[in-house]
Order: C-alpha cells, then structure tokens, then sequence
C-alpha cells in the first residue's frame, strides 16, 4: 500500500511538472508598450500581430504550428505579371441543303378586240387564226452540302505591365512582345481585366481567367508574303461568283 500510494504522489508530481512547463504555454514576458496583453498571472499571452478571423486566434496564440494567413497583397501601377498564354478552340459544323422548285404557267387568249375598217367601231375580234397562247414550265433541283472543322491552339507566356487598378481591386493588364529573326518579325499584343485573387503566389495568371481579352498577333516577312492573298482572290471571294 505504502508503495502504491508513493507511485500515485509521483504521476501526479509529474503531471504538474509537465503542465507548469508545457510548450503550448509561453512564458510570461514583458510585451512592448503598444501590444494588447491577455491573461494574468505567472503566463500571459501576447494577441497576434495580425487581424484574423475570431475561429483562428486561438491557434495563433497557443499552436506552436499555427500561423496567421497573409495579408492580400497590394499591386500598383506599373508592376509585373506573368501571363500564361493557352487559348484553344475547336469548332466544327455541317450543312446540308436541299432544295426543289417546279412552277408551270399555262394560259390562252380566248376573246379580244379590234377597230373596224372605218376606224370608228370597237369591236370583238373573231379570231380566226386560232387562239393564242402560252405555256411554260420551270423545274430546278439544288443540293449542296458542306463540312468544317477547324482547330486553334496558341501557347506562350509573357510578362504584363498593371496599367490601371481598379476600385474593386481588379488589375487591367497590357502586355506587348516584339521578336525578330532577320527579315521575319512577329509582335504579339495582349490586353484584359482580371481580379487581383487569381493571381498566385509565384506571380502568375492564365489568360482564361482575363476578362475582355484581346489578343492580336501579326506576322510580318518573307514567309507572310507567301500566304497573303493577293486583291484579286479578295475580290472574287468578296463576290463568290461560284
């Protein structure tokens, strides 16, 4: 018994021990003149530097892992921002047309009028060389038939200027790249409206989370001189006589 009652003394001295010196408690220091203190005693705790949501504070205060979310971050007029380009489209459509057309106009002139010898009678006409007529018939049978399908993919990344921050906190963003190689030049334009949210941690955002996207790229050199259609074709395709 005696042995018994010496161990119950000796958990429970260490559980006290354990609970004075726990590390889920800090020590009792002395805050800077401008921090709120909470609590009183041996052990008070300083409250977070940062505002946060009330379910978070007493992980900030106690967790030895916990951590106060960062504050949104603030963008200015004339920062950069990455741009990944990857815009694709598909499309694809049929036609199909057909069309009859049959129509028959049929008809005799049956009575008529004539002036007689003295220019002064009005009368009817007997006719006698028969009865004129007229009779037409019209058939047409059109068919046609069309398919297209088209497939655009365009990749690229490229670095945007913030040319305006709105009230709201959206970003306006222009982004301009110029590459040559000798006489072949290419520039590429980029312009839209995306929130100040979407852009992440490494200082990016995907051109399909940009708002009024206007991408414009022009080819200029030896190799669009080839493919360009001359005034001729524009012409004939502006008709479409076929």
């Amino acid at each position: 018994m005696k042995m018994t009652a010496a161990l119950i003394v000796l958990v429970f001295s260490a559980l006290a021990y354990g609970q004075s010196s726990s590390l889920m408690r800090a020590p009792a220091a002395r805050p800077a003149a401008s921090e709120p203190v909470v609590g009183s005693g041996s052990f008070v705790v300083v409250a977070p530097r940062q505002e946060s949501k009330p379910a978070t504070r007493a992980l900030e205060q106690y967790s030895m892992i916990g951590i106060a979310p960062q504050p949104p971050r603030k963008f200015k007029v004339n920062d950069l921002i990455t741009i990944i380009v990857r815009q694709q489209k598909s499309y694809e459509a049929d036609g199909r047309l057909d069309n009859k057309n049959k129509w028959t106009l049929d008809g005799k002139l049956s009575d008529w009028f004539r002036f007689y010898d003295d220019l002064r009678h009005l009368g009817s006409d007997r006719l006698t060389n028969g009865q004129p007529g007229f009779k037409f018939d019209y058939k047409n049978d059109y068919k046609a038939e069309s398919r297209n399908d088209r497939e655009d993919r365009f990749s690229t990344r490229l670095t945007g200027r913030i040319i305006d921050v709105k009230p709201n906190g959206n970003l306006v963003l222009e982004a301009t790249w110029h590459e040559q190689h000798d006489e072949e030049k290419f520039t590429i334009t980029l312009t839209g409206t995306c929130r100040s949210e979407d852009v992440t941690p490494d200082n990016s955002i995907l051109s399909t989370q940009i708002a009024d996207l206007n991408l414009v790229e022009k080819n200029e050199g030896a190799v669009r001189d080839g493919t360009r259609r001359g005034w001729i074709p524009k012409i004939l395709d502006w008709g479409k006589p076929f």
